[in-house]
């Protein structure tokens, strides 16, 4: 940088990614991040507002991906009414890799509807599935 200091972009860069979800049924959907997909939850808030949510670490203690899901009432300022309906496409997705397709084949058998494994052309192979709000969630696992 030529901005007469020396900060560089590894030094103030960014560190982590989070997502964050409004949810139309909050309870359904934390279980289904928390027990489900087995992310671990690392806060939950309830504020006196009308908003309430938790941030959800995705993989390993130590992973910097996180997702953050939250409802908020019809009466908060933030609210908007599309937090109270499904997901009408798949515009957006969720797309999680594994290191075994076969576990969450296995795993989700009588706990969650899924489509797959699908083997796509490059290789990888997608099992898919929807959240509570119809979001569509796709687990992967590249080519081995």
């Amino acid at each position: 940088m030529k901005n007469g200091n020396n900060n560089s972009k590894e030094q103030f860069g960014f560190t982590n990614v989070k997502t964050v979800i409004r949810t139309k049924d909050f309870k359904a959907s934390k279980n289904f991040y928390s027990q489900v997909l087995g992310f671990e939850i690392v806060e939950e808030y309830n504020e006196e507002k009308g908003v309430r949510g938790c941030i959800l670490r995705i993989g390993k203690t130590g992973s910097s991906a996180f997702l953050e899901i939250s409802a908020i009432d019809s009466d908060h300022y933030y609210y908007n009414n599309s937090f109270d309906r499904f997901f009408e496409n798949d515009k957006i997705d969720l797309q999680i890799k594994t290191n075994s397709i076969e576990y969450w084949v296995n795993n989700l058998d009588n706990k969650w509807k899924k489509k797959g494994p699908v083997e796509k052309p490059w290789g990888a192979t997608y099992l898919y599935l929807r959240d509570p709000d119809g979001l569509q969630i796709i687990i992967y696992q590249e080519k081995i």
